[in-house]
């Protein structure tokens, strides 16, 4: 079987992987001040083993869009998939973030001085129009210049409707060949035809048209469109069901995993991202199968996925402080767990807010809104 709770947990080490990622991948991002990771095993730094599994952690944004059309799957074919609605709850989830962290961003880090990080510089704005239209843009999620790493919002917004309409166009296809095959040729024209079109002398405005960045050029449609054939062929349950049949199948999910970020950082890169996607999600939830307390601890950080993903970078880039908080020891695996920490620490209190406001909100309504008048009879 793969579950809600293998999702959750597919989630949670997807989000670490992504946090990593960013702590990692980036030297000239680091923290002012910070001389650089240092380990025991030298090679693992100074041979580039380190940058190297940094690269390679962003399969975290391939597995979210897989799971993402999964999850799209699994829904609609029990009915309780409403477009709007999932519209809705994305915006929700993006603005519970957004309320929070960008009025402290700009109220307790507004900085100008130009000695600190061009990172930490982000929400100095002297004029007035441009800082709200920049807030306006960002909050409509047609502009990530608040926080760079919120661009996945934009694409995961408009991948959607294309996965809606990727279900209904396969829905009569009986075959798993057949639409396996739709989705590399979707995959081929994502991320080899069209930004070609986009260089052309000819058809260069094409890389300034909204319709066809944001719809056409979305490099995760195809992995969403992956998940949401292995939903509706039930190959996720099918393939983890062969693998348990072997013994310690969860130290053939373990190796499994370190097989496929090795073969994508080594190897073969991100030539054939479908099936690394599809292969890491198989092989993390029969590991996690295998030891359920871990299963379950990375199934609570899976719950706060979202508000992480969204979080994360003010600490290990935007907020100054924060970021020496975070960069403050040579140990990669040590500043992680300060990254990884910050992060869900800051999501439950986010969570914990809302959930009070939403408790407020009968109240809010006696006081701002009037009464029905009930007619005469």
């Amino acid at each position: 079987m793969f579950t809600r709770k293998d999702t959750k947990a597919v989630k949670g080490i997807a989000v670490i992987l992504m946090l990593f990622h960013h702590l990692a991948c980036f030297p000239e991002r680091y923290a002012q001040g910070f001389d650089g990771f240092k380990s025991l095993w030298k090679p693992f730094v100074e041979n580039g083993y380190l940058l190297n599994l940094g690269a390679t952690s962003r399969l975290c944004v391939s597995i979210f869009f897989f799971v993402g059309g999964y999850g799209l799957y699994k829904r609609i074919s029990v009915d309780k998939f409403k477009f709007t609605k999932a519209i809705k709850s994305l915006y929700i989830s993006y603005w519970k973030i957004f309320m929070i962290f960008i009025p402290i961003a700009f109220i307790f880090f507004n900085r100008s001085d130009h000695s600190l990080p061009y990172l930490c510089l982000k929400y100095h704005i002297d004029d007035p129009g441009e800082l709200v239209s920049t807030i306006l843009s960002n909050f409509l999620g047609l502009s990530d210049s608040l926080n760079g790493e919120w661009w996945f919002f934009a694409s995961y917004l408009c991948v959607l409707p294309m996965g809606v309409l990727f279900f209904i166009a396969t829905k009569k296809s009986k075959s798993f060949t057949f639409d396996m095959f739709l989705v590399f040729v979707v995959d081929m024209f994502v991320n080899n035809i069209f930004p070609g079109f986009s260089q052309s002398e000819v058809l260069a405005g094409l890389g300034n048209n909204f319709y066809f960045t944001h719809f056409l050029k979305v490099s995760g449609a195809s992995l969403f469109f992956a998940g949401i054939v292995m939903a509706k062929h039930n190959k996720l349950e099918e393939w983890k069901s062969k693998l348990q049949q072997f013994r310690f199948s969860g130290l053939i999910g373990f190796v499994g995993c370190i097989g496929v970020l090795y073969i994508r950082g080594y190897i073969l890169g991100t030539i054939i991202e479908i099936i690394h996607a599809m292969a890491f999600t198989i092989f993390a939830s029969l590991f996690f199968d295998s030891l359920k307390y871990v299963k379950k601890a990375f199934c609570f950080v899976g719950k706060y996925s979202t508000d992480m993903w969204l979080n994360h970078s003010f600490f290990c880039y935007y907020f100054y402080e924060a970021t020496k908080i975070v960069y403050s020891t040579s140990s990669v695996w040590i500043d992680l767990l300060i990254l990884v920490a910050l992060s869900l620490v800051s999501s439950i209190l986010v969570e914990l807010v809302w959930k009070g406001l939403g408790l407020l909100k009968p109240k809010l309504q006696k006081l701002f809104i009037r009464p029905a008048i009930k007619e005469a009879k």
